[in-house]
């Protein structure tokens, strides 16, 4: 059965590595290796997943690894196995015990 969306989404699995220039209007879901520039709605990165490059989105998942430069115009959430290294811009953000965060931090004003 077909459903009906008005965005799309993006998915790179386990042992799948991509490079380029990405404008996904939905969720980018990252369980393999993703580098170059990711513009999402979301980006959720699983415990195997790498962003590596600029990333932005207005909602920002991280259970592996993120580094380079992540923009989370609205939400950052680090989770207890995620990595995010580079520089860092949020509007609100939130760490699960565990969790890493290194870089360059700049909080957003929500307005942004």
């Amino acid at each position: 059965m077909a459903v009906d969306q008005d965005f799309g989404n993006l998915q790179v699995g386990k042992g799948v590595t991509i490079s380029g220039v990405f404008h996904v209007p939905g969720e980018a879901f990252v369980d393999g290796r993703a580098e170059g520039q990711l513009t999402a709605e979301t980006i959720n990165v699983t415990p195997n997943g790498v962003v590596t490059g600029n990333a932005v989105a207005n909602h920002v998942k991280v259970a592996g690894l993120m580094e380079k430069s992540i923009t989370a115009k609205t939400s950052l959430l680090v989770e207890s196995t995620g990595t995010v290294k580079g520089t860092i811009a949020y509007a609100d953000l939130e760490i699960r015990k565990g969790g890493e965060l290194e870089g360059s931090i700049v909080i957003l004003d929500g307005k942004s």
